[in-house]
């Protein structure tokens, strides 16, 4: 993972694609004699699934496919941030050869447009009825055709310390605990009270991030949508800045990791560490953040709680697919309802991962009384099947990425200084513009 800050590391997704485009065309040379003659996979066997993927989940879903059924399955798993090019170049020729793509959410959208992901409507019933509603609305087109499905939920919440709660707000208490993050305002009053009990509220402020979609989405018929949830974090993001409530020690980072097991110096806004120590009382993640913070834990272990934030959100998710040019699509199709539409498969999964959440309504409904032991036996299943059925995906857009890039780079510079708050959201809305020319921007 890289430095997240506001914008969470994540490049502007635009730009990429206009890159991984020329990329496609430079490459069709070398590529356009792929897919021709009889299929292998890495080891040279015939008639084999071929699954190129991002997340090493799927290596675990093919043996058990392979198990059940008898199929071969070869997995190859490519980095993150090499897949969309990965991705685009190869079947940007039309390559035969992989069977079974997958995407995230922010790619899905690029994906559909190119044509790479074969039509899924046969599942169309099955998973409208069986899915969590905004992973099934995720793997439609934009005319509503089904291209992908998943096996997992990826809702959000503010994980926090369940000691440090008691200590400084008397109760850890998900309920109470989730009233101090549910505006900005509170989370800022939240922030003082830990300050002044010797706490930071948040690795950094980029934490906040993932509440930007709170009540509208970033473009609403062809404008930019500049709300009052918006402005109300970027002042709060400042605040929380210059004030220092934060540790400045930003996701993904060598503190960070640490502060999930305890006292860690506190550094200031450069980053260096200064004489002082903290603790980081919260993290605002997707679901895999909680098993992150889980595994990175120590003996704080078991002493963290999930509480709901501002609003409704989630982040990442493997969706799988077929290709739209291979020649084994009925096989591929059927690996792909068995990874995300069969019961049985869903529970192994929640079991065999040891705490993803599975998509299936109904297993997380079998589950939704198991006490997490690892989360003070909080009923985790519980929490995020409810978190993932309030996800509004209608407030999702394929403009997200870039924008909400823009924007953090935006707050940064008025955190560290170097413009002030109309100066930044000037520059912000010249550089929305200039990467989408088709988006209206507000004028300053």
């Amino acid at each position: 993972k890289g430095k997240t800050t506001q914008n969470g590391g994540e490049k502007d997704m635009k730009r990429r694609f206009l890159a991984l485009s020329l990329a496609a065309a430079i490459a069709a040379g070398t590529l356009a004699g792929c897919g021709s003659g009889n299929k292998k996979s890495a080891s040279g066997d015939d008639d084999t699934l071929v699954v190129w993927t991002l997340a090493a989940d799927l290596e675990d879903f093919a043996k058990h496919y392979e198990e059940e059924t008898g199929t071969k399955v070869d997995v190859t798993v490519i980095a993150p941030a090499d897949y969309p090019t990965k991705i685009n170049t190869t079947l940007g020729s039309r390559n035969k050869d992989v069977d079974i793509i997958v995407g995230e959410p922010q790619m899905l959208m690029d994906f559909y447009d190119a044509g790479f992901f074969a039509d899924l409507s046969e599942f169309d019933g099955q998973a409208s009825e069986k899915l969590v509603d905004y992973v099934y609305e995720a793997g439609k087109d934009e005319d509503g055709v089904l291209r992908a499905l998943s096996y997992q939920v990826t809702p959000g919440s503010v994980i926090y310390r369940r000691d440090l709660a008691k200590e400084v707000f008397g109760t850890d208490d998900p309920a109470v605990i989730g009233e101090k993050f549910s505006s900005y305002d509170s989370i800022v009053e939240t922030a003082k009270q830990l300050d002044a009990a010797g706490y930071s509220i948040f690795g950094d402020t980029g934490a906040m991030r993932w509440f930007a979609n709170a009540d509208e989405a970033w473009v609403k018929d062809g404008k930019l949508q500049m709300t009052d949830s918006r402005l109300e974090y970027m002042d709060a993001a400042v605040e929380l800045y210059q004030n220092k409530y934060v540790a400045f020690a930003t996701e993904w980072s060598a503190a960070w990791y640490a502060s999930m097991a305890g006292e860690l110096p506190k550094n200031d806004t450069s980053g260096e560490a200064t004489n002082e120590t903290t603790q980081v009382f919260s993290y605002v993640m997707p679901s895999w953040g909680a098993l992150v913070i889980r595994d990175n834990a120590k003996d704080n272990k078991g002493n963290f709680g999930v509480a709901k934030g501002i609003c409704s959100f989630f982040g990442g998710g493997t969706f799988i697919g077929v290709n739209e040019f291979s020649d084994n699509q009925e096989e591929a199709k059927k690996f792909v309802e068995f990874c995300t539409l069969n019961e049985d498969v869903a529970q192994w999964w929640l079991e065999e991962s040891d705490g993803d959440n599975v998509a299936i309504k109904s297993v997380l409904e079998a589950n939704k009384d198991y006490e997490n032991p690892s989360f003070g036996n909080q009923k985790t299943y519980a929490f995020f099947a409810e978190e993932a059925s309030a996800v509004d995906y209608s407030l999702i857009t394929r403009y997200d990425t870039a924008i909400g890039d823009a924007f953090g780079q935006a707050i940064e510079s008025i955190q560290k200084g170097e413009k002030d708050k109309e100066t930044a959201l000037k520059d912000f809305y010249l550089e929305v513009q200039s990467v989408y020319p088709e988006i209206e921007v507000p004028t300053v």
